[in-house]
């Protein structure tokens, strides 16, 4: 069962009931073609992986991806970021949530549809466990600030060093075009620490 039926489990979801093994579970808010999400789950079979992804066509596309691969320890959401920060998440459940590359909505008349805000950023805080992180990558500059900003007035998120972070995890799809164009990379790391 890689693609959840939300009719089928408790809400908030219970990793016990969703995963079929006990394990540390991590989330990926915008799973895109899911190349972070397969080589993660991978690399740390030890871990469980809740991907959401609003794109139904991308949705269907990691799900296939991660069943071919057998993946045991992913499972697969067709929801938005909102819907699973204000309903579906339990208070300090997740270990680590991955944002990577979130889309920048450019135009002006677009910037109300960014996720990163600041009540986003209290219910990514609630969902953490104490020590879980977050780890977020934009190529956006303009964005970036956004975030930056956004982040900085988070009062119980302390920075850690996004290079330490990021090191030992995979890139995205998005990352690895971005760099053979030598686009910059703004990466950003924060820990729970109360």
């Amino acid at each position: 069962m890689i693609d959840v039926d939300l009719n089928q489990v408790s809400i908030p979801i219970r990793w016990p009931e969703l995963f079929t093994h006990e394990a540390p579970t991590d989330v990926e808010i915008g799973s895109g073609k899911g190349k972070f999400l397969n080589e993660y789950a991978a690399a740390y079979p030890e871990r469980n992986i809740l991907a959401i992804e609003r794109s139904a066509k991308y949705h269907r596309l990691c799900c296939e991806r991660a069943a071919r691969r057998g993946l045991t320890n992913v499972r697969l959401l067709r929801t938005t970021g909102e819907d699973l920060l204000f309903r579906l998440l339990d208070e300090a459940s997740v270990e680590n949530f991955y944002v990577l590359f979130p889309d920048p909505w450019p135009k002006k008349r677009h910037h109300k549809r960014r996720f990163f805000k600041a009540e986003i950023v209290a219910a990514v805080s609630r969902a953490l466990a104490l020590g879980g992180r977050l780890l977020v990558k934009s190529d956006h500059a303009g964005y970036a600030e956004v975030i930056a900003h956004v982040l900085a007035e988070a009062s119980d998120l302390r920075p850690i060093d996004p290079e330490e972070a990021f090191a030992k995890l995979p890139i995205t799809g998005f990352e690895h075009k971005y760099a053979i164009e030598g686009r910059q990379i703004f990466r950003f790391a924060l820990s729970r620490s109360v």
